[in-house]
């Protein structure tokens, strides 16, 4: 491999194989392996292998995202017994396609940065690392990394995947990102996020920042760290994740709300006072009282911010972080919005000599565009999908360059009405037939009665999910080309009434799963990440529960889905309703957060279908895929649009 094209060939499935693991490598570790691999004279068929080892090598001794020269050296070197896997080819277990046996060979030495490593005859597993003195490896490593810092001549970011020290190295590279650009796998540009690997944010007032708050993390920080690392589409539930959480997360969910709300009132331009007040009256901008500073202020008119609750008497008050009051909305004019107990509003009215506010007009938090949320926090990984090595201008030339790309979106697909594989069989034939979608989702509920927990129930849902699978196996292309994305719903096992709701468990899908390559089974709600667009995908049947537990009469001058919408995106959250009709998850509260807005959302109701734009997200419902005459939704990214599709009925 003395040519530049292999060197190419060799730099690109590197950078692609740490990529899987989400490790970022510095410039000397990519030079560092590009010579070892070229010294070893790796055959183009074994490269891939490989360099799988060392990256699996790596993840388990190290398990550190960002990959220096230094620590590879010392896992290389750790890695004895793998070495002699860089110049030949290890045989396949047919059994087990990951498990590999090795004939027996002579023992080779070779040099490369002042280090020899001894070639053996097997392939250890990496939890067999574990043996090694990890202070002796330690104090090697800061050794070697201070020796390291002294030559280099520029520091590398964190954020960086690798850059070139020199002149010929950026413009190999650029050659690289042209070359790989034209080579682009639409495939590996969507990621599922599931609810319960979304990172935790909260606010921070002091430093004005979200700060990391994971306590699966401190729990068990090498399980968290490869399921951060992991190279699965989806990121599956971890055993550290509780479903209820701490008793004190509960105030803390109410309280991680109304921050994140507030922040993003405070710097919205009406409530920003101005710089320069001079000649400049103090009415031009609205001014929020927090409800502590009331107090001896009777017969004052307030602008408030808070959270709607109702008391043990009946009374609705509303309550901030430091304080509460009581509301008397006998004759309030509200905003377009669906307004229950436990959604944040702005309250506008008179402090009384009781101590109540009689309100005057109630309305929700003003919204914020996604670009404009992305300028101040765009550090921030607020989704938690896998970096990417292109940027978002990249990312987002590659969504409009591929038109074609489409989701098929479909909810409430009862696998025990015939009537239903009928037409996916139709629909099915059609899509084969022409542009096949990148991908269909699917919502639940998958069964049109409650799941009941009995040994009869269990095996008919299997059996549904079976025939769904030999369904689509009919369709090779289908099932080998397209992701099949399985969200639950109200009917399916298991989660009860709690949000988020897991994903389907593994024993009812086991045959979906083998047949259908890119079959996901998610949690609900889910996230899809596509190049540079993020979708929330959320089934629930959210609008009659709202309007059941509407505290005020919705505005009868606004249509009743774009009320909900609105409900939905200015208050940042899926589900606005009190605990007492909709259990959330403490502890997972913020898998349900709308913040920033996303680039679609997927609102899987049965009401009836409807498509439109809110605040630059395109908003949309698939309605009830049987009581709605079998139509379907169908989501284009490149442009941004949807369009509500049916089987054409036969002309008598």
């Amino acid at each position: 491999m003395s040519t530049a094209r292999a060197k190419l060939v060799i730099r690109k499935q590197i950078v692609r194989s740490f990529k899987k693991q989400q490790l970022t490598l510095q410039a000397d570790a990519m030079t560092f392996l590009e010579d070892t691999l070229e010294a070893q004279n790796v055959p183009p068929e074994d490269l891939n292998d490989t360099l799988d080892n060392i990256v699996s090598g790596y993840v388990a001794r190290e398990g550190l995202s960002l990959v220096s020269r230094a620590r590879l050296e010392i896992v290389l070197e750790s890695m004895q017994k793998w070495t002699h896997h860089l110049h030949e080819k290890p045989t396949r277990n047919t059994l087990d396609p990951h498990k590999s046996q090795q004939v027996l060979s002579q023992s080779t030495n070779y040099s490369s940065s002042q280090h020899n490593y001894q070639h053996s005859q097997q392939r250890p597993n990496p939890e067999d690392l574990e043996s090694i003195d990890m202070d002796s490896m330690r104090d090697r490593i800061h050794e070697m990394e201070g020796e390291q810092r002294m030559g280099e001549r520029r520091q590398y970011d964190d954020d960086d995947l690798f850059m070139e020290g020199t002149h010929d190295g950026m413009s190999q590279m650029e050659g690289f990102a042209d070359d790989d650009a034209d080579d682009v796998d639409i495939t590996e540009m969507l990621h599922v996020i599931d609810a319960f690997s979304m990172p935790r944010w909260r606010w921070a007032s002091d430093i004005k920042t979200f700060t990391r708050a994971d306590s699966s993390a401190s729990a068990n920080p090498r399980e968290s760290d490869a399921q951060r690392n992991g190279s699965t589409r989806a990121a599956t539930t971890s055993n550290t994740n509780h479903v209820l959480g701490q008793a004190e997360e509960k105030t803390a969910m109410f309280r991680a709300r109304y921050h994140v709300l507030l922040q993003r009132i405070m710097r919205n331009e009406c409530f920003a006072p101005p710089v320069f007040t001079g000649g400049m009256e103090q009415d031009r901008y609205l001014k929020l009282t927090p409800l502590k500073a009331l107090k001896g202020r009777c017969g004052e008119r307030f602008l408030m911010f808070g959270m709607l609750v109702q008391m043990g008497d009946g009374k609705y008050c509303l309550e901030d972080a430091d304080d509460r009051v009581e509301l008397i909305m006998d004759h309030s004019q509200n905003s377009a919005g669906l307004f229950t107990e436990n959604c944040f509003v702005l309250v506008e009215g008179q402090y009384t000599d009781d101590n109540v506010i009689i309100v005057e007009t109630i309305g929700l938090p003003p919204p914020e565009l996604r670009d404009e949320t992305k300028k101040v926090f765009g550090n921030i990984d607020f989704l938690g999908a896998p970096r990417e090595m292109r940027s978002e201008e990249q990312l987002k030339v590659i969504a409009q360059e591929y038109e074609d790309i489409s989701f098929v979106i479909l909810s409430d697909i009862w696998l025990d009405q015939p009537k239903t594989f009928a037409t996916l069989r139709t629909i099915f034939e059609g899509y084969s037939n022409s542009t096949l979608p990148l991908a269909f989702i699917m919502c639940g509920s998958f069964k049109s009665q409650p799941f009941l927990y009995n040994g009869l129930e269990s095996g008919q849902y299997r059996d549904g999910f079976n025939a769904l699978a030999e369904l689509i196996a009919e369709f090779p292309t289908m099932a080998t080309f397209s992701y099949f994305i399985f969200v639950p719903g109200p009917n399916d096992p298991w989660g009860a009434s709690i949000l988020p709701r897991p994903k389907i468990p593994d024993f009812y899908t086991a045959k979906i799963r083998s047949l259908v390559k890119r079959s996901i089974f998610a949690s609900n709600p889910c996230r899809i990440k596509y190049c540079d667009q993020e979708i929330v995908i959320f089934r629930e049947d959210i609008l009659n529960r709202l309007l059941r537990n509407c505290i005020v009469p919705p505005c009868g001058d606004v249509v009743i889905q774009k009320q909900l919408v609105r409900t939905i995106i200015d208050g940042a959250h899926l589900c606005p309703l009190p605990l007492t009709t909709r259990q959330v998850s403490w502890a997972h509260d913020h898998a349900l957060r709308i913040y920033p807005i996303p680039d679609a959302l997927i609102l899987a109701d049965k009401f009836e279908a409807y498509n439109f734009k809110y605040q630059n997200c395109h908003c949309m419902n698939p309605g009830s895929f049987p009581t709605s005459d079998y139509s379907w939704m169908v989501y284009y990214p490149a442009s941004r649009r949807s369009d509500i599709c049916q089987i054409p009925k036969p002309v008598r």
